[in-house]
């Protein structure tokens, strides 16, 4: 490993070393300085309706558990058994008054304390069940229905996190009343490749779409559509990116424009909407219906889709993406499930685009475990001469959709997390135009 992250990452110049997909020991610093300190995606209200319900997550490889308490609060907790480590939970999902070691039998509370424990009389004097309880998970919240939880005891409140990307974030979850809920259950499925790769091409990456998709596009295409008329290239966008390393991309439209692959009851859901939009969230966002986002480090979505994903890391080679279909509450049952059959069918684990992507992570993979390759530096440079236009309250965006700058800018956030002076390096701001 470089004796220094600042040596693989010169967001000024737009260069990357390619050790920063593959190498072990970046891969625990990661989890030490990112994931056990970022606010990470757990889970989504409508997933916990009742009291007891609950549902199994990760944060990096820790397993947790997430459980409504009685109280109506949302806790999170490790999934392990403080006796000998083993899970206390093997379902993913359901309603529980307690949970229970396999193993030896230790008895959990939903709230994570330890509540009995088989032949508790051989145990010594000094042993107190309040002493064992499951690791808490130190701060959850809630965001609008997006629940996150973070290790970290001081530092800043989910909102703070968040920041200016709240300003796009609410053009997803909160563009109607009611707000969001989960349709359908959750896919999962294993790739071979970095997780920095998914949630790279989230942040920043429109670019790839014209190549790596154009033969599933095209099956969607009508008999009557003119290329030279509505080419990706020509259409208008922006991207944009945050100090804490958020960031997104779309193309403006004066209507909703969600992608011609999405199911026609979902687009029209979005135009019949639209007035209703425009008044709670502004035109911008209501039309906003066509982009891609990720929520630094590892949790994204795309609008109009209305897929939200993360990507757990599985070590420096391998991810488990964890896939949703994020739909209008008020939306009649009909428009929801067209909204879960587009995800499945464009963004499943068979998805005809996810497929794409998923192929071109693998081998990236593959070359980059090469000595030569994963020592190369790779261009990070598209849209360095780009005008910077600031929209309030978000700030910089570029003026083209098709830029590195949200990349650049997620991997300055990823360097100052990981060298010695982050926690200084915390309070700096994003690229400026």
């Amino acid at each position: 490993m470089p004796s220094s992250v600042k040596e693989l990452v010169d967001v000024k110049a737009g260069r990357l070393s390619g050790q920063v997909y593959t190498d072990p020991d970046i891969y625990k610093l990661e989890c030490e300085r990112i994931f056990a300190k970022c606010w990470l995606f757990l889970g989504h209200e409508s997933q916990l309706r009742k009291p007891g319900d609950f549902v199994t997550s990760y944060m990096a490889e820790d397993p947790i558990i997430l459980v409504r308490q009685r109280d109506g609060s949302v806790a999170a907790f490790l999934n392990q058994c403080r006796h000998r480590g083993m899970r206390i939970c093997q379902a993913e999902l359901g309603n529980a008054r307690s949970f229970t070691c396999s193993y030896h039998g230790w008895n959990y509370d939903i709230s994570g304390d330890l509540k009995a424990v088989p032949q508790e009389d051989k145990y010594p004097s000094c042993f107190k069940k309040s002493d064992w309880g499951a690791r808490k998970v130190t701060r959850v919240e809630s965001y609008k229905g997006l629940i996150f939880g973070t290790w970290s005891e001081d530092g800043p409140t989910l909102e703070e996190y968040l920041g200016p990307a709240r300003f796009y974030l609410d053009g997803f979850v909160d563009r109607i009343e009611g707000g969001t809920e989960v349709a359908g259950g959750i896919h999962k499925w294993v790739i071979n490749c970095n997780w920095k790769m998914a949630a790279e091409q989230f942040v920043s990456d429109m670019y790839h779409a014209a190549s790596t998709h154009v033969s599933a596009l095209q099956v969607s295409l009508p008999e009557d559509y003119d290329p030279g008329k509505h080419s990706m290239d020509e259409r208008d966008g922006n991207q944009w990116w945050t100090e804490q390393g958020h960031g997104g991309g779309f193309f403006r439209s004066e209507e909703p424009n969600p992608p011609i692959y999405v199911d026609d009851l979902a687009q029209k859901w979005f135009h019949d909407t639209f007035p209703e939009a425009c008044e709670r969230v502004g035109k911008l966002r209501a039309a906003r219906t066509s982009g891609h986002t990720t929520i630094f480090p590892n949790f994204s979505y795309l609008g109009g889709v209305n897929t939200i994903r993360v990507w757990h890391p599985r070590g420096p080679n391998q991810i488990e993406v964890w896939s949703w279909s994020l739909v209008d509450t008020v939306a009649p049952p009909e428009v929801k499930t067209a909204f879960r059959r587009s995800t499945q069918r464009n963004f499943g684990p068979s998805g005809m685009l996810e497929q794409d992507d998923g192929e071109n992570w693998v081998h990236m993979q593959r070359v980059l475990s090469g000595t030569i390759a994963s020592q190369t530096e790779l261009c990070y440079q598209m849209g360095m001469d780009l005008e910077t236009e600031h929209i309030e309250p978000v700030g910089p965006h570029a003026t083209s959709v098709f830029a590195d700058r949200a990349s650049r800018n997620f991997y300055r956030k990823w360097q100052e997390l990981l060298s010695d002076d982050g926690a200084a390096a915390n309070q700096k701001t994003g690229e400026k135009g």
